[in-house]
């Protein structure tokens, strides 16, 4: 599973004013680790998806609006690749 980046970002502006700090304490997780997430510079783990996963339970939220299931498509140049390909 992926987070979707986008969607996740958006959830933080909603329910946390776009507060990195505020949102990592409504997910329990930590501040770094959600700023990395959504920047882009490391993907969700378990432990992350299983607190979004609460987090999206007990706010009356679907989960699946956040994840991808397989690795999402990127596009290099006019060309769609998956993330695994470019870095090759």
């Amino acid at each position: 599973m992926y987070v979707k980046k986008d969607m996740l970002k958006d959830l933080m502006i909603e329910k946390a004013q776009g507060n990195y700090n505020e949102f990592a304490r409504q997910l329990y997780v930590g501040v770094g680790q959600l700023h990395k997430i959504i920047n882009g510079e490391s993907e969700a783990g378990p432990k992350f998806l299983g607190k979004l996963m609460v987090y999206c339970t007990e706010n009356n939220l679907d989960f699946k609006d956040y994840i991808f299931l397989n690795k999402p498509f990127t596009t290099v140049n006019g060309n769609h690749q998956r993330k695994e390909e470019i870095n090759d």
